[in-house]
């Protein structure tokens, strides 16, 4: 059977109560030479569907938001039975599927997600302003980090998030090398995994297991009446214990549980009166955004140490001195008496790095953990090397209020080929920081290209070797994970504290997504504007392309569709899907004029051979049409995602213009549709300009990378 949990139950219920036709009797998914028809599993928590269906549909009021999410679910769940039984776009005709409960369902879930074909979702009667969303939906899964021989007497506190969750798990796993017994007691019944075995703990009974080796685990399933469990970390080096709490986190901090279960309801104006671009820019799809929002006045971080002083900034209220940067020392004093007092501190990024940006951030981020500040850490799992993970599951396993989320995508079982791979090049590749203070005047939110790593600070890889636990990145070419260029990027910095807690609570509808698929529940939806355009000119968006529809893309499309006059672009990676190629086909027939700032040549990165090569079909294709430049700064490899269209919209964002960033990655930008702003811009996009050599057109590409190429799974990869 598939070994993806299943969201049927709550689907189905759905469909009863709507009075769609039913999904038959166990309305479930076949696999391919499956003769029956099992019915597929509940999550922990759950009796039913109609348990389910309450829990999700109990509240009336927030009914248009519902529906929306559960259309995304059940296009989501129609994309698993057709790889699961290899049907629709894999090849095998439905009407072939000889199973009544298959059809049944299958019909029920198209009904559910026919919304999803429209691009546009048309506005609801509600009223604008923030709506809470609290129903149970997403498979909830954490890690606890232990390391016996790093942890503290002091007591320590891990809180777990059973919020919108049907089934909680805590993968309790062990960090370093010291083996550890845990023991306790729960204020509810938990049940423990260890060893392929699993027991349950009555509430108040004791519990006790072992992590004997590195990486360990143990998974615990707390009750839904479970709120609290008081445990000892023993070890040789810890005999008496250390004290660890184990909380539910919506219970202890009902605040950061509001900002979780947030969601926007946004006024969209009416078309009469709107422009292309103005339309594209207030639309609501099926992209996860936030509403329009004041843009102030934000900082633009064009310089490298600006980039990461922006951010040393926001944790320790000061910048460093360039005289500190340019000694390269990781353990160099770092001064605290102006840095803000944080109540969460929300950090996502592709990578996190064991080198100097990395350690310092590391640093910064240990003292606000020692406070006792949340701590949210998202990061690419595929990406990160040895000492990266040492680093980042060492302060996790010290400060257990420092959660860390190592993301990784998994194809379902049995899908084909080309998912299977993908699970080696999906990435997280939303870009924010966002640190909420106690003093709402220092709140900060930074996003852009940026990853935490000293490519994007140092021009040559610095001399970390007096340091054993740090790693020496150096590689300039091939496909290695110890790679190293200097980056030349961009990134926008907020500090009005609406935005920053807006954007918070946007980023939690990720760190809140489903643990078994990573689909995200949507951030807003459309209602009917009093007729006035809405104040604000900003918009944050998050695209999780494989679970949104490829949305991210379809409003791409729709932008460069809006342009009358202008484009300009700073990107260095050109490799269009068809749809996005045949918007730029339109756009210059019509006679606007697409300017480009990229790098051709993109030795340095991952794969680096490839992707010049794939730049070099773009060349070939458009170098007659569209003013091509190649940034050319010494010993730097251009890395910002900036889109300008009109003098009036920009976009400053994570999403390179390659088939990755549309099909694979996740991606998160901020959209501005305001002239002035575009004028703040335009020197950014000069200063690029001024740093560029135009394209020579008569390019050369081997043979042997056009063939590769004729694949589209291949393209989809770069």
């Amino acid at each position: 059977m598939n070994s993806r949990p299943s969201i049927l139950p709550a689907l189905l219920a759905l469909a009863v109560l709507a009075g769609c036709a039913g999904a038959g009797r166990n309305g479930c998914a076949l696999m391919p030479g499956q003769e029956g028809c099992a019915r597929p599993s509940l999550s922990a928590g759950t009796s039913g569907p109609q348990v389910a269906a309450a829990q999700f549909f109990g509240d009336a009021a927030t009914s248009d938001y519902e529906k929306r999410f559960l259309a995304l679910l059940a296009n989501n769940e129609l994309g698993a039975m057709d790889r699961a039984n290899g049907t629709g776009p894999f090849g095998r005709n439905r009407r072939d599927v000889q199973n009544r409960d298959f059809q049944a369902t299958y019909s029920t879930l198209r009904q559910l997600a026919g919304p999803v074909a429209k691009a546009h979702l048309p506005p609801a009667s509600e009223g604008s302003g923030d709506g809470r969303f609290d129903a149970r939906w997403r498979a909830s899964r954490q890690t606890l980090y232990i390391d016996a021989a790093a942890r503290p007497s002091a007591p320590k506190t891990f809180d777990f998030s059973g919020l919108q969750a049907r089934s909680t798990e805590i993968v309790v796993r062990q960090a370093g090398k010291q083996p550890a017994d845990i023991e306790g007691t729960c204020d509810g019944a938990l049940a423990i995994r260890a060893a392929g075995a699993s027991r349950t703990i009555t509430a108040g009974a004791a519990f006790r297991f072992r992590l004997s080796g590195e990486d360990d685990t143990v998974s615990l399933f707390p009750s839904d009446s479970l709120n609290r469990c008081t445990a000892k970390v023993r070890s040789s080096l810890a005999p008496t214990g250390a004290p660890l709490t184990i909380r539910r986190e919506e219970t202890a901090d009902p605040a950061l549980a509001a900002l979780d279960s947030r969601y926007q309801r946004c006024p969209i104006p009416s078309g009469a009166g709107l422009d292309a671009l103005e339309r594209a820019f207030y639309a609501s799809r099926w992209l996860s955004q936030t509403c329009a929002l004041p843009l102030g006045d934000p900082k633009l971080l064009r310089k490298s140490r600006d980039g990461f002083n922006a951010k040393v900034e926001a944790l320790m209220g000061a910048p460093l001195s360039d005289a500190a940067i340019d000694k390269g020392d990781p353990e160099l004093p770092l001064d605290f008496s102006h840095a803000p007092r944080l109540k969460l501190i929300y950090l996502s990024s592709l990578e996190f790095k064991a080198d100097f940006t990395g350690r310092i951030i590391e640093r910064l981020i240990r003292h606000h953990a020692a406070l006792g500040t949340k701590v949210r850490i998202m990061v690419t799992d595929v990406l990160e090397r040895d000492k990266d993970d040492a680093m980042l599951h060492r302060l996790a396993a010290e400060f257990p209020n420092v959660e860390l989320q190592e993301y990784r995508w998994r194809a379902d079982h049995g899908a084909p080929i080309d998912e299977q791979i993908s699970q080696l090049h999906k990435v997280l590749h939303i870009k924010m920081l966002a640190t909420l203070a106690r003093d709402p005047a220092r709140s900060r939110v930074i996003i852009g290209g940026r990853n935490i790593h000293d490519g994007f600070l140092f021009h040559q890889p610095i001399d970390l070797s007096r340091y054993p636990d740090l790693e020496q990145y150096g590689k300039t070419d091939g496909l290695s994970l110890n790679y190293y260029s200097n980056w030349s990027d961009f990134d926008i910095e907020f500090a009005n504290q609406a935005t920053v807690e807006t954007l918070a609570a946007h980023l939690s509808t990720m760190w809140l997504r489903d643990a078994d698929t990573n689909l995200a529940r949507p951030f807003s939806i459309p209602v009917r504007a009093d007729g006035r355009r809405p104040s604000g000119t900003a918009r944050h968006f998050i695209s999780v392309p494989y679970e949104d529809g490829h949305a991210l893309e379809a409003y791409f499309v729709e932008l460069v569709d809006a342009a009358q006059r202008h484009i300009q672009i700073v990107n260095p990676y050109l490799n269009l899907t068809p749809s996005l190629a045949q918007a730029f086909d339109r756009a210059l027939a019509r006679g606007v004029r697409i300017d480009i700032v990229g790098r051709i040549d993109l030795k340095g990165d991952i794969g680096g051979k490839f992707l010049t090569a794939l730049n070099k079909l773009f060349v070939e294709k458009y170098g007659d049409r569209i003013n091509i430049r190649e940034f050319k700064a010494p010993d730097v490899v251009l890395h910002s995602k900036i889109m300008m269209i009109d003098e009036r919209l920009v976009a400053i964002s994570s999403v390179n213009l390659n088939n990755r960033s549309f099909f694979h990655d996740s991606e998160n930008g901020m959209m501005v549709l305001d002239p002035a702003f575009y004028a703040r811009m335009k020197p950014v996009y000069d200063d690029y300009l001024a740093h560029s050599n135009p394209v020579a057109t008569n390019v050369t590409i081997p043979w042997a990378y056009r063939l590769l190429f004729d694949e589209a799974w291949v393209r989809q990869a770069f």
